[in-house]
């Protein structure tokens, strides 16, 4: 089949890749008239590394990843340990795939080369101003028009596509925070004693405060050296005006904002100089992401756009790529487009659905106002060290980790094409559509609790 791709970010150039070696050939539209590589720290969990060393994407990005040894959850106000979660043994032993860091740049690059290289066409400066799902076609901006077996649509969180396909509006819903992004050289950092484990250990050190949340991990910066990554997470205040969806930070702001935090955190920004800016959205769940015509489906942000509490923006659009190249590659027909694409509804929307949801729960659990509830959780992460069964802390909750990291989006697939209605079950118990039981069955767990208001309870 000839299938275009609407969009060259990180989902759009995932399932092109994945696309081209099921042997389609894949043309790729793109609104900006150059490749921008923008972005900072981007964090790839062992159930998008899988996918992405599959595709053989690895071979192109492997050298900027940076492995980090584990998660350290701390008081805001005196960086007091909270809980320490390991990342590397559990990715490496558990999960068999690699927890990474990296810049989101270098992915970037990585995955355009890799798609280059299997032939994917792409077009610049091509915004896409009309769909005909029937054809199915597009149109751009400068009247050209293309033809297609099947449109992809990844054009992000304001996505038109996302309108065509569901038949009415569904815009971004906002979170009311906003992240400031910063990242610098950890040798800006050195000499400062208190400072040496930040910048010289890679792991994730997540400060949880009132309102908000810090994060810091080290990225690979090439000819740079060792970079540091920061995310400033907090209550939004002001808007944006429309279309613009980052811009640069106001450093002074960010000051104040964190000043009663970790007297550390007020070190490092005395050496932080340029800020970017950027609201957080989420969406709706949709009821599908496929057009009632079988031929234009939905990918990542436009498809669920999600927020960034647990780090399963990228990965989940990852996990979409491999799904529907797999499900491509089997069924290449264009005649089979209507039934693929309901199989590939089947298979992520209740999944990441699921992680969306917890995101958001993350959240709360993480920004909790100082008070009895806040102490209760911090009196109970202390008392509960590492990855134990039941956690309160998502991040720390083994039943949860192992359905979320373990996920192998190609055994999945495997295993629903090969049992039929048994495969399909079996996909369902995963994504939670039949019911917290038979979640429990899969994964051991027993706080039905967690999964009330996912709508499968």
């Amino acid at each position: 089949m000839h299938i275009i791709v609407i969009g060259c970010g990180l989902a759009g150039l995932t399932v092109a890749i994945s696309l081209a070696k099921a042997g389609h050939k894949v043309s790729i539209v793109e609104s900006a008239p150059s490749i921008q590589y923008i972005g900072a720290g981007i964090q790839i969990s062992p159930n998008s590394s899988l996918i992405l060393r599959r595709l053989g994407v690895d071979k192109y990005i492997q050298k900027y990843c940076t492995t980090p040894i584990d998660l350290r959850m701390m008081r805001y106000a005196n960086g007091q340990t909270l809980v320490q979660v390991p990342l590397k043994e559990p990715a490496e032993n558990e999960y068999h795939s690699p927890y990474w860091h990296i810049h989101r740049a270098d992915l970037h690059r990585g995955l355009l080369q890799a798609a280059e290289e299997l032939g994917c066409e792409v077009h610049l400066d091509s915004r896409v101003t009309s769909i005909d799902p029937s054809t199915p076609s597009l149109t751009t901006k400068d009247n050209k028009t293309y033809t297609s077996d099947l449109i992809v649509a990844s054009d992000g969180l304001h996505s038109m596509a996302r309108t065509v396909v569901l038949g009415n509006p569904s815009l971004p819903v906002p979170t009311g925070q906003m992240v400031y992004r910063v990242t610098l050289p950890a040798s800006a950092l050195e000499g400062i004693p208190e400072l040496e484990e930040i910048i010289t250990i890679p792991r994730n050190n997540h400060w949880l405060g009132p309102n908000g949340t810090v994060l810091s991990y080290l990225l690979d910066g090439g000819g740079r050296g060792t970079l540091i990554n920061f995310v400033f997470t907090c209550d939004v205040e002001g808007w944006m005006p429309d279309g613009v969806m980052q811009r640069p930070g106001d450093l002074a702001t960010v000051r104040k904002r964190f000043k009663d935090w970790d007297p550390r955190l007020n070190r490092m920004l005395e050496h932080i100089g340029d800020v970017l800016e950027w609201r957080l959205f989420t969406h709706k769940e949709a009821p599908t992401w496929v057009h009632p015509e079988g031929k234009v489906c939905l990918i990542g942000d436009s498809a669920h756009a999600m927020t960034p509490y647990l780090a399963q923006g990228a990965a989940m659009g990852i996990e979409d790529a491999a799904i529907l190249g797999g499900l491509l590659e089997k069924f290449p027909s264009p005649s089979d487009l209507p039934s693929t694409l309901k199989m590939y509804d089947k298979l992520r929307i209740k999944r990441t659905a699921i992680v969306a949801t917890h995101s958001v729960d993350s959240r709360w659990f993480t920004q909790m106002e100082d008070g009895p509830k806040q102490q209760d959780r911090d009196e109970y992460m202390l008392a509960h060290p590492g990855i134990q069964k039941g956690h309160r802390n998502i991040r720390s909750d083994q039943d949860f980790l192992d359905w979320l990291f373990g996920y192998d989006a190609f055994e999945e697939l495997e295993r629903f094409l090969k049992n039929g209605d048994n495969g399909e079950k079996r996909v369902n118990m995963i994504n939670g559509t039949n019911g917290v039981s038979e979640l429990n069955q899969v994964n051991g767990q027993t706080d039905v609790n967690r999964y009330k208001g996912l709508g499968v309870v």
